[in-house]
């Protein structure tokens, strides 16, 4: 179970890599779009995508092809290692739902593209932020899948970082952007789940 609980993770990773790879090689082709756009370059959003780089990628290939970090394993319960491999695949269909509606409009870090508009349909008219909620997804499967107290929790420090760090600034600047179309779309969805509706509405 260990083994396949180790497999299935990196298959997330190169999954997650693959997702990301067309838009990447689109922003290649056309980099005076993102260049011309709006962007937040802060130290502190490097400092993040630096952390989740660590936490995600290399802590966790540190214990799956060394021994340095083998006694900080602990022991998960069959039934939970299950529960989080399936949570794990749902949180992969999160962020291929959320990469099909962004198309174009993805990136890795805070900016907005020449003529960004804002995307509200798919799953994206449910939730905000699905990506995120696909990364929160992944730190709470990650110390079920990889057993250590290392390479387990370093993703849901790295992904708690991400989400205190960038999403304020995210949001605020598509509210500058989008003005009182994005309060109306923040009022009618939620951040990470969807937004329970009260008779009223």
């Amino acid at each position: 179970m260990r083994a396949a609980s180790i497999i299935l993770y990196f298959f997330g990773l190169a999954f997650s890599e693959a997702l990301r790879l067309p838009h990447r090689l689109t922003r290649r082709q056309a980099p005076e779009q993102w260049a011309s756009g709006k962007t937040d370059s802060r130290a502190s959003e490097r400092f993040v995508l630096i952390c989740i780089v660590i936490g995600l990628w290399m802590v966790p290939l540190v214990y799956a092809f060394t021994q340095l970090l083998h006694a900080f394993d602990y022991t998960v319960p069959q039934y939970a290692v299950w529960c989080g491999m399936l949570l794990f695949v749902a949180g992969l269909g999160i962020r291929f739902l959320a990469h099909r509606a962004l198309a174009g409009f993805w990136s890795g870090t805070v900016e907005l593209r020449d003529g960004h508009r804002l995307v509200t349909h798919g799953i994206y008219s449910f939730i905000r932020h699905p990506i995120y909620t696909s990364l929160i997804l992944w730190a709470v499967c990650q110390p079920l899948l990889l057993p250590n107290a290392v390479a387990g929790w370093s993703g849901f420090v790295a992904v708690a970082l991400l989400w205190l760090v960038r999403v304020p600034r995210e949001e605020a600047m598509m509210r500058r952007e989008f003005g009182a179309e994005y309060q109306q779309y923040a009022a009618r969805t939620g951040r990470i789940v969807p937004r329970l509706r009260t008779s009223a509405e």
